[in-house]
């Protein structure tokens, strides 16, 4: 399986996983002007956008490790873009679902 088709089945997980806690998934690859989120959901009244992250080998850090300073701030400027472009006005999170090796890590409100 190539990063592609790893990084798509992870997603997928991801997904269902959060659909099974009660989480509406509003949109998922979201892309925007160089920017990318990839699972949009509501739960209540907040939206969430989500990162996925997985990486098959620890031994050079964790997946959640990778989001750097530079996604996540386009991660945000794709988020504000997005709820401009549907005129919502919701509280909202930036989660984290990361994949290392077998073992899946929800982070709820990972960075601001």
């Amino acid at each position: 399986m190539n990063r592609r088709e790893k990084g798509a089945q992870s997603e997928e997980i991801a997904a269902q996983y959060l659909k099974e806690k009660g989480y509406r998934i509003l949109q998922r690859n979201f892309r925007w002007k160089g920017g990318e989120i990839d699972i949009i959901a509501r739960q209540r009244d907040l939206i969430v956008f989500v990162e996925v992250r997985s990486r098959a080998y620890s031994e050079f850090g964790l997946a959640a490790e990778t989001i750097n300073f530079s996604k996540r701030e386009k991660i945000k400027r794709t988020a504000l873009l997005y709820l401009q472009k549907d005129h919502l006005d919701s509280p909202t999170r930036f989660d984290v679902i990361a994949f290392d090796g077998e073992n899946m890590t929800h982070i709820e409100n990972a960075f601001d």
